[in-house]
């Protein structure tokens, strides 16, 4: 990233990998509402599809579209090379195969202009096949963010953590400042440790109380739709991270945010525990084993449930009982 490029004020950065379905949907509903000062920048992650050709269509229409073309290298690869050229004061990543809502690109240039904050939350929405919305956990609340303390103990304590890059607005200077990038080993928990090390070093918060984000649900394909060993042991090397770095420095506010969500991310882990088999099976009950201290920091409710569970009934037995829960619940 250098200081000498143009600057704008708000550029969203779309990771493009074999979504030549969902892609023009997700390119539209930003573009429509660009303004002279927002910009979108398409990083095709050497998709096999179209994807590449519709995205040079794009900029070829618009000076505030740009593309970059690479060899594949993963989520995190794609979306740091699209950081590396962004011009925004702010960033906004947006997965190519979900969208924003309509009339909303306004509104985040006028939070912006009024001065912004290291960190902005947006309101988001799963959106299904037959058209059904639900919100996605709860929205945090703007009060609630006012000092630092307030807003680790306010993430550290929400039902659902907001662990996705997307859904937010980042303080590009802030980012620059603490040299965050996702990381390298393609890993498919990049969001979650990107996400938590920003809320421990951010100094400001703010949330947006409308609709924004759409995140598409059941889409066939989708690297989050199925458990298998490496989402598993992916999304558990998290909880070991957070957990090591904080082993010693549980008490501080930034301690409880991490073993919070640590503990959480720790429960669910759990609770897919029996999608695993054989050699996987005994890997992941082994790393349970080791790091079942953790779960007694949940400030959750389902963090406590499942504390609860494992308590009385060992992790083998409570991790029947919730997946028999989750599904029939479903």
């Amino acid at each position: 990233m250098t200081a000498e490029r143009e600057t704008m004020k708000l550029s969203f950065i779309l990771p493009i990998y074999k979504v030549e379905d969902y892609l023009t949907q997700c390119i539209d509903s930003i573009w429509s509402q660009l303004t002279e000062d927002s910009e979108i920048i398409l990083v095709d992650d050497g998709s096999p599809d179209r994807c590449g050709v519709i995205c040079d269509d794009y900029a070829a229409r618009d000076p505030r579209i740009r593309v970059v073309h690479k060899e594949n290298g993963g989520l995190s690869s794609a979306r740091n090379a699209g950081m590396d050229i962004a011009r925004g004061d702010y960033l906004c990543f947006v997965d190519s195969d979900d969208y924003i809502e309509e009339n909303t690109v306004p509104k985040l240039m006028d939070w912006i202009h009024r001065g912004g904050a290291d960190i902005c939350f947006l309101k988001t929405h799963k959106v299904y096949p037959d058209g059904t919305r639900l919100l996605l956990g709860e929205n945090l609340e703007a009060d609630s963010l006012r000092t630092r303390e307030a807003a680790l103990h306010h993430l550290a304590t929400r039902p659902i953590y907001p662990g996705s890059a997307w859904g937010k607005l980042f303080r590009r200077a802030f980012l620059e400042k603490n040299g965050f990038r996702f990381p390298k080993d393609r890993r498919l928990s990049e969001d979650l440790i990107y996400c938590l090390d920003a809320y421990l070093k951010a100094e400001t918060f703010d949330s947006l109380d409308f609709p924004f984000y759409c995140y598409r649900q059941a889409r066939p394909g989708s690297i989050t739709r199925k458990i298998d060993a490496r989402y598993y042991f992916d999304t558990f090397l998290f909880v070991q991270e957070a957990a090591d770095r904080f082993r010693e420095n549980r008490t501080s506010p930034e301690g409880k945010l991490a073993l919070s969500v640590a503990a959480y991310e720790y429960a669910i882990r759990v609770c897919e525990l029996v999608e695993l088999s054989g050699a996987d099976w005994d890997k992941a009950y082994a790393m349970l084993k080791d790091y079942r201290w953790v779960l007694s920091y949940g400030l959750t409710g389902k963090t406590k449930l499942v504390n609860t569970a494992v308590t009385v009934l060992g992790l083998k037995n409570a991790a029947k009982l919730l997946d028999f829960y989750q599904k029939h619940r479903n």
